[in-house]
């Protein structure tokens, strides 16, 4: 089994609960969201892009290259396009570091998808981390079962140009602090982040989510430190 890869590289986490963890990140070709809905988003998933690390890899491959990293991050894109994630998963879970240690492998979705092989509870044994930032179209059973939501502030599009839902028949829209809060009072660990930049962190948006969290404390603030840092 082969896997089309956008990009590969390894630095540290600069989002959510794990900001600062060094990571093996992998990004997937492909997206069933799509820029037209993203129209703000700020990541290269159309192909692969060869000086980037992409390519056509098997996982044999990948797990070689993410050597001893004991956190990998598979992200897009949309990784739960990825047909065959649950046996890439499984497989790289199995593999230790020279250190014993099992890999936790992170999944950064956009929460549109919920597998059928995804478990709708977490496991507390479970070496698996989901970020789900919600994406118009978003699953509350995703939602449920989050580690963490990361909600973009204020969004990476309009819901003006959303169209209605196939399943709900009700029109898309995107996350608010309405839902934000909804998810916070249900035990959600639930971060806000600015929408930012390509390279840069947006400081008037960085200021409209400080407020914001001034009022709701009981929200976070992702900030994208590694574009602080400027490291990939």
């Amino acid at each position: 089994m082969t896997y089309l890869v956008a990009e590969k590289f390894k630095s540290i986490q600069g989002e959510g609960l794990y900001a600062g963890t060094p990571m093996a990140f992998i990004r997937f070709v492909g997206c069933s969201v799509g820029k037209k809905v993203c129209q703000h988003c700020d990541t290269d998933f159309d192909t692969t892009y060869p000086w980037r690390g992409g390519g056509t890899f098997e996982a044999l491959e990948l797990s070689t290259w993410v050597g001893d990293y004991e956190h990998v991050c598979l992200t897009g894109g949309e990784p739960f396009d990825q047909a065959d994630l649950q046996d890439f998963c499984s497989w790289q879970m199995r593999r230790p570091t020279t250190l014993s240690r099992r890999r936790m492998i992170h999944i950064e979705t956009s929460g549109t998808l919920h597998p059928s092989w995804l478990p709708p509870m977490k496991d507390l044994l479970d070496p698996m981390w989901i970020c789900v930032s919600p994406k118009p179209g978003f699953l509350e059973s995703m939602i449920d079962r989050a580690d963490e939501v990361k909600v973009i502030v204020p969004g990476l599009g309009t819901d003006e140009s959303l169209p209605f839902s196939n399943r709900t028949n009700q029109k898309l829209h995107w996350p608010n602090i309405s839902d934000a809060l909804r998810w916070a009072d249900a035990g959600k660990l639930v971060y806000l982040q600015p929408r930012n930049a390509k390279f840069d962190v947006d400081q008037h948006n960085l200021m409209l989510v400080k407020d914001l969290l001034t009022i709701h404390p009981q929200l976070r603030l992702s900030t994208q430190m590694h574009k602080i840092l400027k490291v990939q």
